[in-house]
């Protein structure tokens, strides 16, 4: 029957008691309708960088994780026999797959005539532009002896294969400055690529391809149907080429694959965490409190706690980090602890007036536990790391939900006269005895803080971290071979390692890229680096580009309008090497052109941007905060200190190595989150002071988890394992739950009949903590192993020593009575 008004109209005692559950239940409702349209995961490791005022190069090296460099995957073909044309004909058809598929930005298996001639049209023109790459360079290059060697390189031009080439251009470009540009673009492959027929080819026997991405690697929802489609395919093409007799190998490398796999993982742990862990969870209350009922209703502060915590963290952040939703299966283990202490307390020591008296009763001891876990999680949220800000806002978020559910959908639905099954009698038994017995052996339980305090002591100096953010994540071990296998093959410069020029706009970064070249040219020849690839292959400063045009210019008659000072003297030294005079009058009259404006205008990046070379130039520029930065790759550097010392002079250019300075990073910033947890220690330590007025009960409460999460620390580090952030992340976990439990204590020692009751509870919350975190210490996923083994370890310290604190410092040495229900 429908709850009912009373005659007044007004609600009755009855609607007053459903209306809280069902507003409840259509506030989860829709929750879980949102929550299931919109949950987005992502395995981004950009989230466990540090973030906020750490400067460019910091907001540089987030920026690559999500730049065409990471955008950008790699296919190579080869045949086992060495039958090239089959692997090229596999690559062609791969490729025109790929091209169809919208996620695809962008193809590349080669250069075809268009793309020859597109770029024809963008340098021919501005060949006048790209003389030489360097002032001295440009002044040797115009000199006498250079224009000697000039006309010398033609002649030896002229008498090669492509001399029909040659002499097609060689009357408007006698220096050759448009087959130096075409000669620089073919070593801006950066690798041991060569073409044939068109198409790029490393080893003589493997076909290559290229392709871009429109969405950041980390999107497995646009990442994991291209891999899909290159499966199938290639599947299809290898099932063919067998049937004529070749077997076709793929391999690829690209930053999407670790992505897809890294989040399948932590999708495959966070649903195998959570349904045995709720199968757990359900078999643990079926044996405590044969009621299925009561296993239902269980459910529901955990339900509002990850659902909720779900929601808002969709609202503020858009997506959810895999790590975080795994964290937050792992909520079970607080969530859970709300209906189990109630539950416990109204089957043992039920109150006269029904579920609701019970729950007023322990009220304040539930309302103090979780305002001091939601205290210690909500001081990350100043921590620089988003990953652990988005941990701490679901985990404070989660656990205030689900205390809410349980303080006022609970009761309404609860029985008001339970009836005790036997092991929950017989637990409370062994438990006050256990506690009247500890009681009468004071000088014992010193031994158990002494032993944590000595594992804690001899751990201290022989902790170390790893400051490195690729630590939170396994790399599969097959992906990165073959992906180290492929950039041998096709690009070979050192990972991460990169000369950044930074400038106002591209221009002012283009003239420091060109300055950081000719440096570089220097080291090479000096042996301090072994290889770069550079933008300066593609584009120099318009500033440089005008120098080149003014060089040619030099001694022109300006009343004249013509550049017939240097178009002479290219006449008089070319002609002592028996060029004929006035052949290059074409190039003269090019020259005049160009300075009278008439011309190609020198190149920039919008225009180079608009080429076929699109995807090169973008993927070594990337945008700082309105600032351009050009990049430059390096490979062999010998001693980064001494070329960091060649490129000093150079206002804001950097020779930037993106694992070292992320370390450094990690590592100022994992001290400040350590920071952060004292001081949420210092606020929930506080807070437990102002609810006891007395020292002795506020240790009994706080004690266990300070020593649980040291204890977590010392049996991590004792056992050979390196602290990674989430171990300190983890510290929290232990800390609320040891405080928990604490509290839990320290509300009943005034009530030892209630003591026993609650020393049950928090052994059934323990056995559900460490069901769910000793599943995530199973997990090959290092971040998650990190979770489970803190949490773990920290939880069952904390339960050990939870009696111990409140037996010492608790201010109470009577029995634990056994209770009339008992």
């Amino acid at each position: 029957m429908a709850p009912r008004a009373d005659d007044r109209g007004a609600p009755s005692p009855s609607s007053r008691r459903w209306l809280p559950v069902l507003i409840g239940a259509l506030v989860l409702g829709l929750m879980g309708v949102f929550v299931g349209l919109k949950l987005e995961l992502t395995s981004e490791i950009t989230h466990f960088l540090a973030a906020g005022d750490d400067g460019r190069l910091v907001k540089l090296s987030r920026q690559l994780a999500e730049s065409e460099l990471t955008k950008t995957t790699i296919l190579v073909v080869d045949s086992q026999d060495g039958d090239l044309e089959a692997a090229i004909a596999a690559v062609d058809e791969l490729a025109a797959a790929l091209a169809e598929d919208e996620e695809v930005a962008w193809v590349r298996a080669g250069w075809d005539d268009d793309q020859s001639a597109a770029i024809y049209e963008l340098y021919f023109p501005r060949r006048m532009y790209f003389v030489a790459g360097s002032d001295a360079a440009l002044e040797r290059s115009l000199g006498p002896e250079g224009l000697d060697d000039a006309a010398e390189e033609l002649k030896r031009q002229l008498r090669l294969p492509t001399a029909a080439l040659i002499k097609q251009i060689a009357p408007e470009d006698p220096l050759l400055a448009y087959p130096a540009i075409l000669d620089r673009l073919e070593a801006a492959r950066a690798g041991p690529l060569e073409l044939v027929d068109g198409h790029f080819v490393s080893g003589g026997e493997a076909a290559v391809l290229m392709f871009g991405t429109v969405h950041s690697p980390f999107r497995a929802e646009h990442q994991g149907p291209v891999q899909e489609l290159i499966r199938e395919r290639f599947e299809t093409l290898a099932s063919a080429a067998r049937a004529e007799g070749h077997e076709l190998r793929l391999r690829q490398s690209g930053v999407g694959r670790f992505a897809l796999r890294a989040e399948a993982q932590i999708r495959g742990d966070i649903t195998r965490i959570s349904i045995i862990s709720t199968i757990g969870v359900i078999a643990l209350f079926l044996v405590l409190f044969r009621s299925p009922r009561l296993v239902a209703l269980s459910l529901v502060p955990l339900a509002a706690g990850v659902l909720s915590a779900t929601a808002i963290s969709l609202l503020a952040f858009g997506r959810i980090h895999g790590l975080t939703l795994a964290f937050g299966a792992s909520l079970i283990g607080i969530c859970i602890d709300y209906p189990i202490h109630l539950f416990n307390h109204h089957v043992l020591e039920p109150a006269s007036d029904g579920a609701g008296g019970t729950l007023r009763r322990i009220r304040p001891g539930l309302l103090l536990g979780a305002l001091t876990t939601v205290a210690g999680f909500v001081g990350l949220g100043w921590t620089s790391f988003p990953g652990v800000r988005e941990i701490a806002l679901f985990a404070a978020v989660g656990i205030v939900a689900a205390l809410a559910a349980t303080l006022w959908l609970l009761p309404p639905l609860m029985a008001d006269r339970p009836e005790p099954v036997a092991l929950q009698r017989k637990l409370a038994s062994v438990a006050g005895g256990l506690i009247d017995w500890l009681a009468a052996h004071r000088g014992l339980l010193y031994v158990v803080p002494a032993a944590s305090l000595i594992a804690i002591g001899v751990a201290i100096p022989r902790v170390e971290f790893v400051d490195d953010a690729s630590a939170l994540t396994e790399t599969d071990a097959d992906l990165l071979a073959e992906d180290e296998e492929v950039r041998a093959l096709v690009s070979r410069m050192d990972a991460g390692r990169m000369v950044v020029s930074i400038g106002d706009d591209d221009e002012q970064a283009l003239q420091k890229n060109d300055e950081v070249h000719a440096r570089l040219l220097a080291a090479r020849d000096a042996g301090e680096l072994e290889a770069f690839r550079s933008v300066h292959d593609l584009l120099w400063s318009r500033d440089l580009q005008q120098r080149n045009l003014a060089a040619l210019s030099e001694g022109a008659d300006a009343g004249a309008g013509s550049a017939g000072g240097f178009a002479a003297r290219l006449d008089a030294a070319f002609g002592a090497h028996g060029f004929r005079p006035g052949v290059f009058a074409p190039f003269a009259a090019a020259l005049e052109r160009t300075r009278a404006g008439e011309g190609a205008a020198p190149l920039d990046y919008e225009t180079l941007a608009a080429s076929p070379l699109a995807e090169a130039a973008s993927s070594m520029r990337v945008e700082l905060d309105g600032q351009v930065g050009i990049l430059t790759l390096v490979r062999g550097v010998e001693d980064p200190e001494q070329l960091r010392a060649r490129l000093a002079d150079l206002d804001d250019v950097h020779l930037f190595d993106q694992r070292a300075l992320m370390a450094e990073i990690y590592a100022s910033h994992r001290e400040s989150t350590i920071e952060l947890v004292g001081v949420g220690l210092l606020a929930v330590f506080a807070m437990i002071f102002i609810r006891y007025r007395r020292l002795g009960p506020a240790l009994a409460a706080f004690l266990p988890a300070l020593l649980g999460a040291g204890t977590a620390v010392a049996a991590l580090v004792l056992a050979g394992f390196a602290l990674n952030l989430l171990h300190v992340v983890s510290l929290l976990l232990v800390l609320s739950m040891g405080v928990d439990y604490g509290v839990f204590l320290a509300e009943s020692r005034e009530h030892p009949s209630e003591v026993a009751a609650t020393i049950s509870s928090l052994f059934a919350c323990c056995l559900s903590t460490v069901l769910a975190f000793g599943l995530l210490a199973m997990s090959s996923n290092p971040a998650l192993k990190a979770i489970g083994l803190t949490t773990g370890i920290g939880v069952l310290a904390s339960l050990v020593l939870a009696p111990t604190a409140l037996i010492l410092f608790g201010g109470t040495t009577a029995p634990a009575r056994k209770s009339e229900h008992a």
